[in-house]
């Protein structure tokens, strides 16, 4: 009961956050293409390109990126090599192990919100074509990814209340 009441607790603040990462991704997806349009438009149609826009491409790219992380991992979404879950799906065990693959994710997400934050720490640099410091792309991945714990954490409790409490079908 415990493990269901901290995974409902998870589930509530993991859930709009996903909600609101995925409409402010499409947003920033949305921006990033016209972007992209129009610079192949000033490029190739008047023949004056406009030199920000790759580089603003790759920072929203990189926004849009970090704000979907709570709700790929939520959803499963990310990519995996799933042939061994396959094998075992429905059983006991496939929860054991996907609570370790959990707690190894755990493990490298804390790795790059470490040296992500290390990173950030060096960020006071102007970006080349655009006015800002590039503090503001930096700080992205250590604060998202930190967020996206949550959502690991969330998985992790599942894992765990599935495998003690599994019911044989």
């Amino acid at each position: 009961m415990l493990l269901n009441k901290i995974e409902s607790l998870l589930a509530k603040i993991n859930e709009p956050i996903a909600w609101i990462g995925e409409r402010v991704g499409g947003v920033l997806l949305a921006v990033m293409t016209t972007i992209v349009l129009m610079q192949v438009f000033y490029r190739y149609l008047l023949g004056a390109p406009l030199n920000w826009t790759d580089e603003l491409s790759c920072y929203l790219m990189i926004y849009m990126t970090y704000l979907c992380m709570p709700l790929i991992y939520l959803r499963d979404k990310n990519i995996a090599m799933t042939f061994i879950v396959e094998k075992i799906q429905g059983k006991r065990i496939s929860h054991l192990l996907m609570f370790f693959v959990h707690i190894l994710a755990l493990m490298i997400i804390t790795v790059w919100i470490y040296f992500g934050w290390q990173f950030f720490l060096k960020g006071n640099v102007m970006a080349n074509s655009l006015p800002f410091r590039m503090y503001y792309v930096y700080i992205i991945p250590p604060v998202l990814f930190a967020i996206t714990l949550l959502a690991v954490i969330q998985k992790i409790v599942s894992e765990l209340n599935h495998f003690i409490h599994y019911q044989e079908n």
